[in-house]
Formats: structure tokens, sequence, C-alpha cells
């Protein structure tokens, strides 16, 4: 039995990261893109981190990245974030989940879509901003470069996300 249990022990925390938590509940982002579920992890290494933002005038303008897995920096099926805020309040938002390894179409995007973003947490603390909220709505697709993206081809989009994004300066 003790030895069950500390075989149990080590592949939860090799698995999840640590005790008590699955893949889900330690995921940045979190919610469903057409049928499909999906949990999408900000990576970090050190100072680098794929959840970054720069104060540019009165702005403050929100980048990052959610990877389907939780250990490799793969573009497929990413999941990107654009906030931009001013004086704490949202005023510009976009969202794109990548179909292939690159940020070029195909790929889902929130421009010619009816995406809703609502923030419930935003809170700065030195070099850290922690941003909390949901993203409702449908995506469209947009096949090429050239071509504008296709609401009617457009899949529909409900995530959560709470995510701590790192200052970047120059």
């Amino acid at each position: 039995m003790l030895k069950q249990c500390i075989t149990w022990l080590a592949a939860s925390v090799i698995a999840g990261g640590s005790l008590g938590l699955s893949a889900d509940e330690t995921a940045d982002m979190i919610g469903t893109l057409g049928e499909e579920e999906y949990a999408w992890f900000v990576l970090r290494q050190g100072d680098d981190s794929n959840a970054s933002f720069m104060e540019v005038g009165d702005q403050v303008h929100i980048e990052a990245t959610g990877f389907v897995d939780p250990m490799e920096w793969d573009a497929q099926e990413a999941l990107v974030i654009s906030l931009v805020l001013e004086q704490g309040k949202l005023v510009d938002a976009k969202v794109m989940q990548l179909i292939g390894e690159t940020t070029m179409p195909p790929l889902y995007t929130s421009q010619d879509g009816d995406v809703t973003v609502v923030l419930s947490h935003v809170e700065s603390a030195g070099r850290e901003l922690h941003v909390v909220g949901r993203i409702e709505g449908q995506l469209a697709l947009q096949h090429t470069l050239e071509s504008p993206p296709n609401a009617s081809e457009g899949v529909p989009l409900s995530v959560r996300f709470d995510i701590t994004a790192q200052k970047v300066e120059f």
C-alpha cells in the first residue's frame, strides 16, 4: 500500500506539477473552442514569459500566448490574447487561435468576428501585472493573408483566463 501511494504521489507531481491539481486547474486559459475543450499554458523560463506587458504612453499593452502543451513552446493550436488598457479600463482586445505552426493564416481571429472580452481583475505589483477575465463570442476563419476573415466559417469561443504578465523594458 505504501509503495502504491508513493508511486501515485510521484506520478501526480510529474504530471500536474503539484499535488491535487489537474492540468486544467494549473492552466492559465481554460475553455472551449468550437466543440473542443482546451487548457492553454503560459510558458515561462526565468525572466522570459509568453505573457508580457509594455507601458506605451497612457496605455498598457498586454500580450499573452497560451500553448496546449505545458512543457513545449509549440505554436500549433496556441491561443493569443492582445489587450490594451487605458487608466485600468479595457479599450481594445484581439484574440487569435493558431491552426498551424506559425502566426500566418490559416487561423481563427477576432477580426471580423464577434468577441467580447470582460476583465474582472487587474492588479499591478512591480514588474508583474495580474489580469483575470473572460472571452466569449465567435472567431472568424482567415484562410490566407490576402483574404479577409470569414465569420460564417468561424468557431465559437468561451475562455476564462488568469494570467500574470511580466513587464518588458528597453
